[in-house]
């Protein structure tokens, strides 16, 4: 395993947050118990599940005990029950790990424990928010009555903060009280963590749309609600990480197995190297968007649907390989236009650089931009003064792709989507090709597996791409995580992206 550390609401939840996309899919499921434990200083292992290639942890616990032993050093500590037979490939060890449930496609859930002794919940991992909140026995809703609810008179390590508590998803609302607590997760032990209980649920968190009992909030801090202490702020404070970093590694398909691992990362589940964007506003683990492409299609599709009547797109120039061809009309026609000056200011640009008399007559014609304060405070400013069509963030807690209606709209007559309900004919499904995104200058792929969601039993598919009206930014949600092996550093407030290395099924 490798460490790298060099790194949790009032979640403003997107428009068709986590909870919005639930209701589609789900189905109910047993609740899964976690053992818990304590550990300081290591690094922990939480699958969100695991397939063929289970012994991945193994392997890299056994490569650290023979460096340490070859060091003379004392082999690591592990569970009794953890198998080292290297014949075997189908081991899955036990010591500081949580079974995460993938729900259909749609979010992933764990367990942890609140209190002593320990009363077992299971979670949604999200780093869209950085609250950590579970149902309170005081809580009659229908919603908390069919969860697991914490009652804080049972636990000898319980106590109040009485703070008032709440917030507001896009499709519904939690109410509540701060309280603090004994918090074990995946092996390690976190003493007097804050966190909510809550007294009311709306009804979006009702089973069976919702399995998962609460939320374990993974943003940065400044995102908490009332002041609260994220869990994994608290971790690294305390020292209970090796490394202020976390990853994620989703799976794909029904009660299969992925990996949420707490202190590192591990590089036995990724390809190639990882790619890293730095984090522009430490709030949401949120990054530069660039553009969309489909295909290898040569036009940016953020650009295209911008301020235009993206019906009358024609599609043949979205797929266009060459954009040099003969101009078919008037839009064509304006869009070659755009280009050729974008070309002139590019060659002026570059003329510019060795030419110091350019740059003098560049200046009389352009004078400097005012840059006084009281001109900088008249600016308005959202997101950390990026745009929808700028900056996106990546969220664990959100099934689907949110974004500019514009380009959603454009992006569902690519596919044959209905733009609103997202619902689609799975007849052409092998004719889709992939969509590309650019962050922080690299280009990532979502291949129509990721992008399209297929129901086996109804035999239906759906879009993934679904509209955000309100969002100041595009929500990138497991849709385009499941494809990559996500690493967050909080240190260093920067993103690590690289092609997933896990099968995609659990057969």
């Amino acid at each position: 395993m490798r460490r790298h550390g060099q790194r949790s609401g009032a979640a403003a939840i997107r428009s068709a947050v986590l909870l919005a996309p639930l209701a589609l899919l789900l189905l109910s499921a047993q609740c899964l118990a976690g053992g818990a434990g304590s550990g300081s200083g290591r690094v922990v292992s939480i699958p969100l599940q695991r397939s063929f290639n289970r012994n991945n942890n193994i392997l890299v616990a056994r490569r650290k005990a023979r460096t340490r032993m070859s060091q003379g050093k004392e082999m690591m500590q592990l569970a009794p029950d953890v198998d080292f037979d290297e014949d075997r490939h189908d081991i899955e060890p036990d010591f500081g790990q949580v079974r995460l449930t993938d729900a259909t496609d749609t979010y992933y859930y764990g367990v942890i424990s609140v209190g002593s002794p320990g009363q077992n919940f299971t979670v949604t991992f999200d780093t869209g928010s950085a609250n950590m909140w579970i149902p309170g026995v005081r809580c009659t809703s229908k919603a908390c009555l069919q969860h697991n609810r914490y009652d804080h008179d049972l636990s000898s390590t319980y106590h109040p903060l009485n703070g008032p508590f709440s917030i507001q998803y896009g499709t519904g609302e939690v109410r509540g009280f701060t309280s603090q607590d004994t918090v074990r997760v995946g092996g390690i032990t976190i003493k007097d963590q804050p966190f909510a209980e809550t007294t009311s649920e709306d009804e979006v968190f009702e089973m069976p749309d919702t399995e998962f009992d609460g939320l374990f909030g993974l943003a940065f801090k400044s995102l908490a609600s009332g002041g609260l202490v994220p869990p994994m702020a608290k971790m690294i404070e305390e020292a209970l990480v090796d490394e202020p970093v976390f990853a994620f590694a989703l799976s794909q398909g029904h009660r299969s197995f992925g990996e949420l691992l707490l202190g590192g990362y591990n590089e036995l589940h990724y390809k190639g190297d990882l790619r890293w964007m730095r984090v522009t506003r430490a709030k949401y683990w949120q990054v530069t968007m660039e553009g969309i492409w489909y295909g290898e299609g040569k036009f940016n599709l953020l650009s295209l649907g911008k301020d235009r009547d993206v019906n009358a797109i024609p599609l043949d120039l979205i797929t266009a390989t060459n954009v040099d061809g003969p101009i078919k009309d008037s839009w064509h026609q304006e869009r070659a236009d755009e280009a050729a000056e974008r070309a002139r200011r590019k060659a002026r640009k570059k003329a510019k650089e060795g030419d110091d008399d350019m740059d003098l007559d560049m200046k009389r014609r352009k004078p400097p931009t005012d840059k006084s304060p009281k001109l900088k405070k008249l600016v308005p400013t959202d997101a950390g003064g990026a745009s929808p069509e700028t900056s996106a963030i990546m969220d664990t807690g959100t099934s689907f792709l949110l974004g500019d209606p514009n380009a959603i709209k454009l992006i569902s007559r690519i596919i044959g989507a209905e733009f609103r309900t997202g619902d689609m004919s799975c007849a052409h499904l092998n004719e889709l090709k992939s969509f590309w995104i650019s962050l922080g200058g690299y280009k990532f792929e979502i291949a129509p597996e990721h992008y399209v969601y297929r129901d086996s039993v109804k035999r239906t598919c759906s879009s993934a791409w679904v509209p955000s009206y309100d969002s100041p930014f595009w929500v990138l949600g497991d849709s385009f995580l499941r494809a990559y092996y996500a690493v967050f550093d909080m240190r260093d407030k920067k993103v690590g992206l690289a092609p997933i290395n896990m099968p995609l099924r659990h057969f």
